[in-house]
């Protein structure tokens, strides 16, 4: 391959979707607020309870769940939050697909303080 045919593949590559932490919605969602992951703060913000995951119809298999997971998980990480996963998409196919998050996730003491 030559160095521009490289060029060239590599501007049609697509990028992944800005996700942004819309904190007074408690919810991490792309740009156009179309896509998101909702959770709720719980044991005196200790803990992220990922309540929900949306993804529009017209939006689906372009991986965007996961972006949404990765970004709520590395919020979570980076301000030593514990994730519950509440969302059947997160405990069913995020987190079995991504095992290198489950250090992250708590799930016991926590149905005691909801």
């Amino acid at each position: 391959m030559t160095n521009t045919a490289a060029t060239s593949e590599a501007k049609t590559a697509v990028e992944p979707p800005k996700i942004v932490w819309n904190q007074g919605k408690q919810r991490f969602e792309t740009e156009d607020h179309e896509a998101f992951i909702e959770y709720k703060m719980r044991n005196n913000g200790k803990v992220m309870d990922l309540v929900h995951t949306y993804v529009p119809s017209s939006k689906r298999g372009l991986g965007l769940a996961s972006h949404l997971c990765v970004a709520a998980f590395e919020h979570a990480s980076s301000h030593s939050i514990s994730v519950f996963p509440t969302c059947s998409y997160v405990s069913d196919t995020f987190l079995p697909r991504n095992p290198s998050w489950k250090p992250l996730v708590q799930l016991e003491d926590l149905k005691s303080s909801m």
